[in-house]
């Protein structure tokens, strides 16, 4: 399990802490904090996150110790633009996929919400995603919910992307006539390391059908994964 995904699990879990082991996969979600043992040791090949510090927490390192005291709860920066994704819907995931041309991809979504976000992440380590043509319509209409969803304005205008845990060769807006699914510029994302986000914020009527739709082109690098969701 990578550290996105074990982010993206204790979030839906409600997890106080987790601790990501990079040397074997391992996720260890904390739902609680003992009163005898608020402390962290210090380690190699792992990261440590928390939604929300220990009453009484100790820092332990083979040199020092520090006591930090913490009456808020603290949220790490690297949750700041993912954390709407809890109780979101998952529309797609891919994993490890080989090269395939444009795609599309289409889903009806029911508003729950009067704001929906459509958050779409990507990692591909060696080469990229390409993403064009992102629409959201009210089902059985003809109007358009997103403002560049196709990218034409050759920025990132109607959109916002992050990049929590700094991952090299994040995505962004590229003018590439032969490589667009249409027009001339796309969202090209070769994420390396980790997963990167781009989301859409749209209106909506609670209760009222969305189709949601987009083109997605895999170039087929190793490791990899797309996943899309929506919800806010």
């Amino acid at each position: 399990m990578t550290c996105t995904q074990c982010t993206c699990a204790a979030l839906i879990a409600g997890a106080v802490g987790w601790n990501c082991v990079t040397s074997n996969g391992t996720c260890q979600l904390i739902t609680n904090y003992s009163l005898d043992n608020g402390h962290i040791v210090e380690t190699t090949n792992g990261s440590f996150f928390f939604q929300q510090f220990p009453s009484h927490l100790l820092l332990t390192t083979s040199d020092t110790t520090a006591e930090i005291t913490s009456t808020t709860t603290t949220t790490t920066t690297a949750l700041d633009c993912i954390a709407s994704l809890v109780g979101a819907t998952s529309l797609l995931y891919l994993a490890n996929v080989s090269s395939q041309s444009y795609t599309k991809y289409s889903y009806i979504y029911t508003a729950v919400t009067t704001s929906t976000r459509l958050t779409l992440s990507f990692r591909m380590d060696s080469n990229n995603w390409s993403l064009d043509t992102v629409s959201v319509k009210k089902s059985g209409t003809s109007i358009e919910l997103l403002a560049n969803g196709d990218f034409h304005l050759g920025n990132g205008t109607g959109l916002s992307s992050c990049n929590p845990y700094n991952a090299t060769k994040s995505g962004f807006v590229i003018n590439d006539s032969l490589n667009a699914q249409s027009g001339s510029f796309y969202w090209k994302d070769g994420s390396t390391g980790a997963a990167d986000y781009l989301y859409y914020y749209f209106p909506t009527d609670i209760g009222t059908n969305y189709t949601v739709s987009f083109y997605l082109k895999s170039g087929g690098g190793l490791p990899n994964s797309a996943h899309v969701y929506i919800g806010s």
